[in-house]
């Protein structure tokens, strides 16, 4: 069950960037678990999480942590915090679907932009805490 929660929340986090306006006019759809080679900049991929417990009185549920990255190879930084500024836009406090799970809420943690030690590649990075509790718990 835990690992479907994993899921369910990955998928309503890419579901809800590839359906925004400002957020695929910089990226379009490329929203990516595990990247295709040859992948078209920039990009964004789902990482790392983390779970733990979120349980109240008569119910169970989960608060997680989604680390998304956004890969340019724009010259500079402007295209990352570009991208994660959508992000941010359609992530911080919104409504998410989770498909299984009663959704609370979903809140930015931090980002931050990096140049990659290949010279070329621009690296964002952006954690949102997601709360879900099961449904009918």
């Amino acid at each position: 069950i835990m690992s479907d929660s994993l899921y369910a929340v990955q998928a309503a986090i890419r579901a809800a960037l590839v359906a925004n306006g400002t957020f695929t006019a910089l990226v379009g759809t490329r929203v990516y678990d595990a990247v295709p080679e040859l992948a078209t900049f920039p990009y964004v991929t789902i990482g790392e999480s983390t779970a733990i417990p979120f349980d109240v009185k008569d119910k169970t549920g989960m608060e997680q942590t989604i680390t998304l990255h956004c890969w340019s190879r724009y010259r500079g930084r402007k295209e990352c915090k570009d991208v994660l500024s959508a992000i941010y836009g359609v992530l911080n406090r919104a409504t998410l679907t989770v498909t299984g799970h009663v959704f609370v809420d979903c809140l930015w943690e931090f980002a931050e932009t990096y140049e990659d030690p290949d010279g070329l590649t621009r690296h964002g990075v952006a954690r949102y805490r997601v709360i879900t509790q099961q449904s009918g718990a």
